[in-house]
């Protein structure tokens, strides 16, 4: 299945002021990759993972995945696309603060047809012994930790992640990338990874580079590195 994207365009526009956040991208992605792309601020990466979560829509072009057409749907239609096939996991965590975690973790359970046990997600994040714990309550790690266990538990397709270990240490931030890893293997999940860190692109089965909205590289890693041995940078 994967994901396929033919001549794809975006224009954002301020004022008079258009920005052409994507230009002409044409791309082929496997299904059950780890896919990192990189690139500098303003380059059209998180457009690229917008429009393929369905937040955002291309201008024009088509792009096809999960057996869907998503140029042609409606915003109901997306919304079910969203809720159905796509996990999203952000540098900030967006927790509820108010909710403990094994609620938050619940939020992402009841919007999907096809949910993973609470509790054997937890499990897999390493955070069941920290379920009845809140937000404040949690370190930045164990924070993203939920959040990835919020996007996981609705068992998508994919899983597209905006900068994940943008705001953490290395320590931990190889431990959320062994996560991720693991739940690439495990469920055969398709993760996208947006970073600045070129390290981070060792342990992926595709690497997109962007600059100024468009792909200028698209590489193959024969043999992945496991998370632990990213070279951080």
């Amino acid at each position: 299945m994967g994901i396929q994207l033919r001549s794809v365009q975006k224009t954002f526009k301020s004022g008079e002021v258009s920005i052409n956040a994507l230009k002409d991208i044409t791309l082929n992605i496997p299904e059950g990759e780890i896919v990192v792309i990189l690139g500098p601020s303003g380059s059209g990466k998180s457009t690229l993972l917008n429009v393929i979560g369905g937040i955002d829509k291309a201008d024009s072009g088509s792009i096809h995945t999960c057996n869907l057409e998503l140029e042609t749907l409606k915003d109901a239609q997306l919304t079910e696309y969203r809720r159905n096939h796509v996990g999203f996991i952000f540098q900030s965590y967006n927790l509820i603060p108010t909710l403990s975690v094994y609620e938050n973790v619940e939020i992402g359970s009841q919007i999907s047809k096809k949910p993973l046990s609470i509790d054997e997600v937890l499990q897999k994040v390493e955070m069941q012994g920290r379920k009845e714990k809140f937000p404040h309550q949690l370190s930045g790690g164990e924070q993203q930790r939920v959040a990835i266990a919020r996007a996981l538990v609705k068992n998508p397709t994919l899983l597209l992640c905006d900068e994940p270990t943008g705001a953490l240490d290395e320590v931990t931030g190889k431990k959320i990338l062994t996560l991720l890893q693991d739940i690439n293997r495990k469920y055969g999940t398709t993760v996208m990874l947006i970073t600045h860190n070129a390290g981070i692109s060792e342990m992926a089965h595709r690497v997109i580079k962007m600059k100024s909205g468009e792909v200028v590289d698209v590489s193959q890693n024969a043999m992945p590195i496991s998370a632990e041995q990213v070279n951080w940078v």
